[in-house]
């Protein structure tokens, strides 16, 4: 299986300067309005939390439109319920053997880490977007003219 496309801008992949710029174009339409990036209401306050959280971690890089509500709601109630899972092991530990609860902890793992995937978590991709940020800053001519007075 074929890995997922990643947005232009964590790709290391040499691409022409127009190859770059018409698919920043075709991804910033794609991703739509930033408008509706609030938690769905079927969440509980824990994973309201947790969305919150990522949301806003996420807001600087970009990355995200507002059909990035679902798959961050998603992520939101994997990482409650993993959560979950670990406080009632804590608890018993005997319930390190129950099948329901391996099955549940591997089931929201999984789901957690295609979310990670989907949200660019991964330090790969987090370095990536840590780079592009600090590469744009430096060809920022404002930025640097600013620097220049200092």
């Amino acid at each position: 299986m074929g890995r997922p496309a990643k947005s232009v801008d964590l790709m290391s992949k040499n691409l022409t300067k127009d190859e770059i710029s018409n698919r920043k174009q075709t991804e910033d339409n794609l991703r739509g309005d930033t408008d509706k990036l609030i938690a769905p209401p079927f969440l509980n306050r824990n994973q309201i939390e947790i969305f919150n959280y990522i949301l806003t971690e996420l807001t600087e890089s970009s990355v995200l439109g507002n059909l990035d509500v679902y798959i961050l709601s998603i992520c939101a109630i994997a990482i409650d319920r993993l959560i979950h899972i670990e406080n009632l092991i804590n608890q018993d530990f005997d319930m390190v053997a129950d099948k329901a609860v391996k099955v549940a902890k591997t089931q929201y793992t999984k789901d957690f880490y295609r979310c990670c995937n989907e949200l660019c978590l991964s330090p790969q991709s987090r370095a990536k977007l840590a780079n592009i940020k600090q590469s744009s800053q430096d060809d920022d001519p404002l930025l640097k003219a600013l620097m220049l007075d200092d």
